[in-house]
């Protein structure tokens, strides 16, 4: 659905979704999904009612590992970051943690200070300084602008970055380099 959705496009990267909780297939249906075009994977426990540290999503984790796809985890409960740490720990490719507010932003930078792997993307950051904070920790370059689009309004998550204490570079790496980056596109 989501490419017949965007059609055939250089502009959009098409992103695979899978819910762990009704998913039975295996290496090679992981590696057909990459085939057609998708250089990204997402995964929303939450939303979809499931657990980072489900054995479920593990097996997903070890059907994508040898691919070397970068994967997006919805991470914005407590306990969620760290259990995404503990699964993806020797996950070979990037791993982005989306949904990060402050209430575990300090959660969140301590599994990135012990995976190099992870990434973080914006939408969920709007407290002043978390940025630069994040910047100074970990590195602007695993940080990813996130609008949280269609639920809120692109202009504040972008000023959000625009207006950051960061340099110049920094601000363009956030909002575009590093994904295109992770994705291999330009």
């Amino acid at each position: 659905m989501t490419l017949d959705a965007i059609g055939p496009t250089d502009r959009l990267v098409p992103i695979a979704t899978i819910n762990p909780k009704n998913y039975f297939g295996g290496p090679s249906d992981i590696a057909a999904i990459k085939s057609r075009g998708f250089k990204i994977f997402k995964f929303y426990p939450a939303d979809q009612g499931w657990n980072i540290d489900s054995v479920s999503f593990g097996a997903i984790l070890d059907q994508l590992a040898p691919l070397n796809v970068p994967i997006m985890i919805d991470a914005g409960r407590p306990g969620d970051p760290t259990a995404a740490g503990l699964m993806v720990s020797s996950y070979p490719a990037p791993v982005i943690l989306c949904s990060v507010s402050l209430g575990i932003l300090s959660e969140a930078l301590c599994v990135m200070g012990e995976h190099p792997n992870i990434m973080i993307e914006t939408h969920e950051l709007h407290a002043p300084g978390a940025l630069e904070l994040i910047a100074n920790r970990v590195g602007a370059d695993r940080i990813v602008f996130g609008s949280g689009a269609p639920t809120r309004s692109i202009a504040s998550s972008l000023y959000y970055i625009t207006s950051a204490g960061l340099s110049d570079d920094a601000k363009t790496a956030i909002l575009g380099g590093n994904i295109a980056r992770v994705l291999e596109v330009e």
